[in-house]
This record gives C-alpha cells, sequence and structure tokens, in this order.
C-alpha cells in the first residue's frame, strides 16, 4: 500500500484494528474485547483483509465432549480400571465370579481392552494380572471432560484417540481464526497517522441537494462479497448411497428380495454348513434370543442332519458329529443375510435368477472406526448352470468399478458354505485396504439340501465399508451421524 500523509478509516475498522496492533488476536477474543457480534467481524474481516489491513491465519481444532457412555466411566471408572484394580487384590479369578461383580456387559468391555493392552491373560477360565496398570491418566482425562462439559484442543494425544475409536468421546472440528494488523496499518498507528471518518451507508436526497454527503465516508459496494450459504432439505448421504447401490444392482439385471431379521440358527448357519460349535455360533459373536424354540419343517430338518453328520453327497464325509437339532431351533438376530439367498434358493429351485437383498443384520462386537453391533449387509446369489468362478470375480469388479472405486485387490480365504472363496478389499485413502467384498460357489452340500443342481455364485459385501470408502469418511459410525455440518457437506450429497 502506498503510504500517504494519514490513513482514513471508519469507526469500526478503527474499533476492531486498535486492538490488534503488535499482536495476534483470536477472532472469539476481540468479539468479546470490541462487543461486536461474530457475524460482523467475519463479514467486516473479508473486507478489511481485501484492504491489506489485517492478516488472518486459520487453525483446526477439535471440540471434544463424552458420550453418554463416556459420560458413565468418568464416575463409574472404565471397564478395564475397575477389572485391574478388583485383580489388584486377588491376582487370579474366575470369569464367573468377575461377571458377576462387575456385570457381562462391562466385563467383556473391560477383558477386551484389557487383553489387547497386555494387562491380563486367560487361563483356563480364569482371568490373571499380568501387568497393572492405575490408568489415572485415563480417567483424570474423563472427570476433567465430565466437569467442563467440553474441551478444545489443537491436538489429540494417543489416549483421546483411544477414547473416539471407542466412542467414548465425541469430537467436532471447529476453526479458529487469528487476526493481528498488518506491517503498514502498524506504521500508521505508531505514527498517529490515522484519521476516523463518520462513515454512512446511505445517501438521502437531501445529502445530495445540500451537499453534505461529501464530508461523510461512504461505503463502497463489495461485489466479491458472497451471499449467504443457503442450506435445502436432503437426503442423509448414507441413504443416498444405499439408493444408488441399489439402482446399480437392478441395472445389472438382479431383483431385490427380502427376509426377517429373526431367524431359526437353521436358516441363519446350519443350512450354511456350519458346525454346531463353531466359535462365530458362540454367545460372543450372536444375540442369541430369549425365546421359545422355532418349528422347523421336518423335511429340511432331516436334510441338514444328514448334511452335517454324513455329508449327503457323494464326495463328501460332513463334520461327523451329533447333530442338535434343538440348537438348530434356536432363535437369534440373523449375523448375515445369506439367509435370504438361503430361503430363495429353498422355495425357487433351479431357477435361473439373480437376486440380492440389502439389509441390516447384528453381531456381537466391540463397536470401533470399522465394526457396529448392527450394520447393512448386500447380499446377492447368480444361479444359472454356465456360470464360473471368474463371473463372480468379474461381477465384483464391475460392481466396486460402478461406484468408482478403482483399486480393488483378490485373496483366497475360506468359508464353511463356499469353495471356492475369495476375499475381496477396496482401498479407502485414509485407512487402506478395507476387507469389504466376500463371495464364493456354495457347496454341492448346501445345493444337495436346497435342490439345486446349477452353481450358485454368492456374495455378501460389507456395504457399510464399501460406503465408508465411496463417502471417504473415516468412522463407520459417521454412516449414522446426525452431525449437521456432516450432513451438509459431505460430497455425496
Amino acid at each position: 500500500m502506498e503510504k500517504v500523509k494519514s490513513l482514513k478509516l471508519n469507526p469500526l475498522e478503527y474499533e476492531i484494528i486498535k486492538n490488534l496492533i503488535n499482536k495476534e488476536v483470536e477472532i472469539n477474543d476481540l468479539s468479546l474485547i470490541t462487543n461486536i457480534p461474530l457475524s460482523t467481524l467475519f463479514s467486516k474481516i473479508e473486507e478489511m483483509k481485501y484492504k491489506n489491513f489485517v492478516k488472518v491465519r486459520e487453525e483446526n481444532w477439535y471440540q471434544l465432549e463424552l458420550t453418554n457412555e463416556g459420560r458413565i466411566y468418568a464416575i463409574e471408572g472404565l471397564p478395564e480400571k475397575r477389572l485391574l484394580e478388583f485383580l489388584k487384590e486377588v491376582k487370579k479369578e474366575k470369569i464367573e465370579v468377575i461377571k458377576k461383580i462387575l456385570g457381562d456387559k462391562i466385563f467383556d468391555i473391560a477383558l477386551t481392552n484389557s487383553l489387547k493392552k497386555g494387562f491380563v491373560k486367560v487361563i483356563n477360565e480364569y482371568v490373571e494380572l499380568v501387568n497393572y496398570s492405575s490408568l489415572d491418566d485415563h480417567q483424570n482425562i474423563l472427570r476433567e471432560l465430565n466437569e467442563k462439559k467440553q474441551i478444545i484442543t489443537k491436538e489429540l494425544n494417543l489416549i483421546l484417540k483411544e477414547f473416539l475409536k471407542r466412542n467414548i468421546v465425541k469430537t467436532k472440528n471447529i476453526k479458529k481464526v487469528f487476526l493481528r494488523a498488518s506491517e503498514n496499518i502498524e506504521y500508521y498507528f505508531k505514527n498517529n497517522m490515522i484519521e476516523i471518518l463518520k462513515e454512512k451507508s446511505k445517501i438521502t436526497s437531501e445529502d445530495i441537494i445540500k451537499g453534505s454527503w461529501k464530508n461523510y465516508y461512504i461505503k463502497p459496494y463489495n461485489f466479491n462479497a458472497l451471499p449467504p450459504m443457503l442450506y435445502f432439505g436432503r437426503s442423509h448421504p448414507y441413504v443416498k448411497f444405499l439408493e444408488e447401490v441399489k439402482k446399480i444392482l437392478l441395472e445389472m439385471g438382479f431383483e431385490e428380495y427380502e427376509s426377517d431379521y429373526i431367524e431359526p440358527e437353521l436358516w441363519n448357519f446350519d443350512i450354511l454348513f456350519v458346525p454346531q460349535d463353531h466359535p462365530a455360533r458362540d454367545l460372543w459373536s450372536t444375540f442369541r434370543l430369549d425365546l421359545p424354540l422355532a418349528n422347523l419343517d421336518e423335511d429340511i430338518v432331516m436334510k441338514v442332519k444328514i448334511m452335517h453328520e454324513k455329508g449327503g453327497i457323494e464326495e463328501s464325509i460332513g463334520w461327523q458329529y451329533e447333530w442338535n437339532e434343538n440348537i438348530a431351533r434356536r432363535l437369534i438376530l440373523r449375523t448375515h443375510t445369506t439367509t435370504v439367498s438361503m430361503k430363495y434358493l429353498y422355495y425357487n429351485k433351479d431357477k435361473d435368477s439373480k437376486v440380492f437383498c440389502i439389509s441390516r443384520v447384528f453381531r456381537y462386537d466391540i463397536p470401533d472406526a470399522t465394526h457396529a453391533i448392527e450394520f447393512h449387509q448386500c447380499e446377492g446369489i447368480m444361479v444359472g448352470k454356465d456360470l464360473s468362478f471368474s463371473n463372480l470375480l468379474g461381477f465384483l469388479k464391475e460392481f466396486a468399478s460402478r461406484l468408482g472405486l478403482e483399486k480393488i485387490r483378490f485373496k483366497p480365504t475360506y468359508f464353511p458354505f463356499t469353495e471356492p472363496s475369495v476375499e475381496g478389499a477396496v482401498y479407502h485413502k485414509n485407512l487402506g485396504w478395507l476387507e469389504a467384498l466376500p463371495g464364493g460357489m456354495f457347496r454341492p452340500e448346501i445345493l444337495n439340501v436346497l435342490g439345486v443342481k446349477k452353481p450358485v455364485l454368492a456374495w455378501g459385501i460389507g456395504i457399510d465399508r464399501i460406503a465408508m470408502a465411496v463417502l471417504e469418511i473415516n468412522d463407520i459410525r459417521e454412516l449414522f451421524s446426525k452431525d449437521i455440518e456432516f450432513l451438509r457437506n459431505n460430497k455425496y450429497i
């Protein structure tokens, strides 16, 4: 800026700048000092920045507060801390005894986190203390958050990152704006070369006739100023994403099918050739319901029994154990949508078809950035006499490509109900490779029980993880977010 004898400032500019001489001030603090509303400051600062009156610097900070779970832990203590304090006295105790003291849910969380951190080990139904830690640093942060309700910080330490992953703390990104007078402005103030003008934003006819308008500073129009941002009603980004997935599958010739959330274990596990002692069927992985046993068709029960005990076909010997019908009749929340495919095949047999289902499934997991107890799965099958494993790989690649995911890789894997089997992964720009595209060809033992003679290709896509990659979010819980900024600004809307 060319230096003149004096610098003319309107009263608002002078009030702002005089508080920014030789120091940097955060805009919220400036609002308190000057008693100027933030909205007015933000509008005026843009203009003053354009005039080179002020320098503006921005920083990204985190606003933290406890979730409901976090507030409980702040008062009662973290689950693992409670477990460690108990074991500090007894050194070793039976799992059932500790469960009675802490409760099943708290014990599960405490044990999972204590094992991860090497605090304890489990030997023959006993939990034994290995490495005691008071976890005071963790607990102090929870107490501080509980007392202050909110904490704003520039950096997240390891403890806060852990709390975020466990959904004990939630965060909101905020932008801090720091202001300082430019060097030229500081020169004028230092040398008392400031002239404060009277400002008038509206000229009357009388001002023009009398010529009094010449004595005022006339605020110029700012043709570069942006209008206020308007936000319109719109779909949740995840809902819109699921609609896009349905559209893609329908365009690829599939039809949609659905079934019930609550199923007997027979349709969820047994008919898929999953043995009754498989780890996926225990209480650590499955929500079992306290309801009477289900009634099952005797024909399908007998076929499943033979498949498990003897294989049911010449090429198979089954699992060689005594299958229990009562276990198969227990009601659970389905752990995958493959139950939908099973029922479709049972009732439609060898009909050439391409069927899909997008619906919710339930698993007893500890929630974190990539796991949830309730999530969506995209399940589908293709039935046809000329289908092969390469058709399945081609479909998975094409499906991912239509969603804009070009980086995909496959590796062989094992599932009890398909052979051969594949695990496909898509690339997330922040999280790396996410396993989300499992599939395979249904085993002949299963097809024999269902009465199907043609090859069946099956896939059960982790659609929530696919959504994370497409929507570029880092935490699966954000898919169900009610955060207004996320909903307004997400790129997929």
